[in-house]
């Protein structure tokens, strides 16, 4: 994240129930995930399976 947020990416935010990023990413069963727009305004989605 840190190389994409050095090259203008800015990271959504959300706080739902169920949902919340801290600093742009979301965990919870198993998984990482942060949100970010493209230069089109489509939100895109990168995520990261952790642990087992």
């Amino acid at each position: 994240m840190t190389g994409l947020r050095g090259r203008g990416i800015t990271f959504e935010e959300y706080d739902f129930p169920g949902l919340r990023t801290v600093n742009g990413v979301a965990e919870g069963e198993g998984m990482r995930a942060a949100w970010f727009k493209d230069s089109e305004g489509n939100i895109l989605c990168v995520s990261q399976r952790v642990g087992a």
